[in-house]
């Protein structure tokens, strides 16, 4: 079942930024920016844009540098005035592989704990790319199926 719309250019710019993070060995993480809808009972989202910053990051962690949040607020606004909503979030494990440690999965929860919100990690050492959403289970998390769509 596909849970998530990726648009081409928009999984480009994610892979593009995790990728140049890990030539210089540090993680990197962006906001994904789109649509939510409900279509026979499931919840999906279509993601149209990548909205990163500044990363303050390091081989094993990142978040969003001190400079970085007026940037990131201007166009969640401007996200915001065409209809748009942050989904979720992207990051990178280089050479880790792609699941959700416990600090991921706290972070989806105080910040992405919508029933459509998404968390979408990047191994670019590996090329590898996964979704994931929250559950219930032990560890918190579950795959979710996605898909990259042209953009027309």
């Amino acid at each position: 079942m596909i849970e998530a719309y990726f648009e081409e250019p928009v999984m480009r710019a994610a892979q593009e930024h995790c990728k140049k993070a890990a030539g210089l060995r540090l993680e990197a993480m962006g906001l994904l920016s789109g649509t939510a809808a409900k279509w026979q009972g499931t919840t999906y989202v279509v993601i149209d844009e990548y909205i990163t910053a500044e990363n303050d990051a390091t081989a094993v962690s990142v978040r969003f540098g001190r400079e970085a949040f007026g940037a990131l607020a201007a166009r969640i606004n401007e996200a915001a005035g065409r209809g748009k909503l942050v989904v979720g979030w992207a990051h990178a494990h280089p050479n880790y592989g792609c699941f959700l440690s416990s600090t991921d999965v706290r972070t989806q929860r105080q910040y992405f704990a919508e029933e459509f919100n998404i968390a979408l990690v990047i191994d670019p050492v590996r090329g590898e790319k996964r979704v994931f959403k929250l559950s219930q289970d032990a560890k918190g998390y579950r795959p979710a199926g996605y898909a990259v769509v042209a953009r027309k």
